[in-house]
Formats: C-alpha cells, structure tokens, sequence
C-alpha cells in the first residue's frame, strides 16, 4: 500500500511490496501517492513566518469610519501600497473582534505581574488582511503619550506580535494596570513568548511592548532608518555602529528624527546629537541615571549599560549629521 509518512519533520513517500494487482491498479496508486505528498507540503508554513491560517483565504475587509466614533476605535495610517486607502480611517473595537484571533498565555511580558491570557491578532493577519504588503513594511504602534512601537519586518518574523484586544478575557480598558491603577487601553501590542535575539555591548534586544496604543501606522522601512542612519564609512564594529543599533532600537520609541519615532520626550534627534557632542560626560551620565539630574524626568534608567555601551551611543550621536530628521 502506497503512503505518505512523516519521517524526521519531513514527508518521505513509501511503498509496501504488493504481491498481486494489474498495471492499472499500481498506476492508480502510484498517482494518489504523489497527491498525497503534494497536499501534505502544502501544509508546511514559510520558514520563518508564522502561519496565520487565513494564506490562502481573500481576505475579509472590516468597516471602516471617517472619524473616531469612540476611545476604543484604532487609527489607520500609513503611506505604504495598500495602505492609502485606509490612512485617516478608524477600526471600532467591534469590528476588530472580526478578524482572526489567537489566544495565548504569556509569562515574559513586564506589563503583567505574572502568568497572563492575552487574546488578540497578529501584526501580519492586519497585513494581510488590508493587503498590505509585509515586505519593507514598518509597523509603528502610537501610544496616547507619544511612546512608538516598532515592528519591523525582521522583528515581526522572529517575534510575531500580537495586537491584544482581551486580557485575561477582558476588554482592555476595562482590565487595570498593576503599576498606577491605570488601564492598558484601549490596547497593547505582546507576544506569545520573548526571547532576545542579540546583545550589543550591554544593550539586549528589548520586546516591543506598548500600552496605551491609539494608532497604527505602515510605513516604508527604509525611508524610516534613512532617517537616522549613519553618513560615511563605519565599521559593523565600530562605537558608532554599535551605538546606531542600541539608539534605533531603545531610543527611537521616543525621541523622533522629523516625522518619524516616538515624541514621548519631546526632544528631537537633532537635540540629542548636539547634546552628546557639546556636552557627552552630561549625556552618559543622564543616560544612565536620568533622575540625578532632573527630579522630573520621565525618562527610564539604565543602570546596566557599561562604560563602553554608553560611549558608544554618544558616538553615535556625535557622527549623526546636524540636519538628521529634516527633509
């Protein structure tokens, strides 16, 4: 009898001997075996994606409005293809229950005091579910205080963020933050689990993770790094590359170079490179410890960067060019 097996994670066709049966009969068989093997590596998701489920499905659009209805509605902006025709709209709360969810428990996620269920969709069911194309699409989640989450497609590959809409079977806004008694609405962005990539210096990768998200936008990912790329000839090793690398990933969620990044700070790209250039002992030291300078900063420490992690960041700033952020 002719079968499909797996064998090791693969598809391995086999046949057992067959001691009678006419031309036909094995012909027959020998076609269904191929039919079998063919419809059985159909199944096998894209290394490296995480399969949504709805690949070979036409997507379902949700309604969209003109103006936001209610606090729970979700922005819609972007100048990616695909995504023009949904720029200035707005999802309601309802409509995004609509679309594929996935249910899952977290135990990494440091919004949460311990073990959580997080119910939502993943950043690339949005995607596709606009038909918007994930390839050089940066997915940036706008908080309500100016705070950005960045999605890039790499990012998005490796740790399949989910946009939550349910906490612990609740609507966000109605679930509390542990930290100010707060809520996490009208919603955040996680993952089933984390784990960190690289380590540059004393910097690790860091989840993602805002709360507090009002807005999603789709931008072009290489327009969104040219913005804040280095000019000139530098090594992947040197301080300044290495510094590049910590700023776009931890700094960017809230200083913003022209119209991209976070505006949680306040203070732009530009800002910050004339700081570390005129004043980089300063700039280290307020990196670090941010509070021993200014009692009312919002800004988080970083008591872990050693001496070679915060230089390099002040290298970085120092070699950005004067205009970084304009057009």
């Amino acid at each position: 009898m002719c079968h499909a097996e797996a064998v090791n994670g693969r598809h391995e066709f086999g046949c057992e001997p067959r001691s009678r049966g006419t031309i036909t009969e094995m012909k027959v068989l020998w076609i269904g075996g191929l039919l079998a093997i063919s419809s059985a590596l159909m199944l096998v998701p894209a290394r490296g994606k995480k399969p949504t489920g709805h690949e070979n499905e036409s997507p379902q659009k949700p309604m969209l409005h003109d103006a936001r209805t209610s606090s729970n509605d979700l922005e819609l902006t972007g100048d990616v293809p695909g995504a023009f025709a949904y720029a200035g709209h707005y999802l309601s709360y309802s409509e995004l229950l609509k679309l594929p969810q996935v249910t899952v428990t977290v135990t990494d996620d440091s919004n949460f005091p311990g073990k959580a269920e997080i119910t939502g969709v993943y950043l690339d069911e949005v995607l596709h579910v606009f038909g918007i194309p994930g390839e050089n699409t940066l997915i940036a989640a706008i908080c309500d205080d100016g705070y950005e989450g960045h999605y890039s497609e790499e990012y998005r590959a490796a740790h399949h963020p989910i946009l939550v809409l349910k906490l612990n079977g609740k609507e966000l806004g109605l679930a509390k933050r542990m930290a100010d008694g707060g809520s996490y609405g009208p919603y955040l962005v996680s993952h089933p689990s984390f784990t960190s990539r690289f380590i540059t210096l004393s910097h690790p990768e860091e989840a993602q993770i805002p709360n507090g998200v009002l807005e999603l936008r789709f931008e072009k990912e290489d327009d969104v790094f040219h913005a804040i790329e280095l000019h000139g000839d530098f090594a992947v090793s040197s301080p300044q590359m290495q510094g590049y690398t910590i700023a776009r990933q931890n700094c960017f969620r809230c200083h913003n170079a022209g119209e991209y990044g976070g505006r949680r700070s306040g203070i732009s790209w530009g800002v910050l490179g004339k700081i570390a250039t005129g004043k980089p002992a300063y700039f280290k030291a307020y990196i670090k410890d941010p509070e021993a300078a200014n009692a009312y900063t919002e800004m988080p420490a970083f008591p872990d960067y050693n001496d070679a992690t915060l230089a390099a960041i002040t290298a970085y700033f120092q070699a950005i060019p004067a205009n970084t952020g304009h057009k």
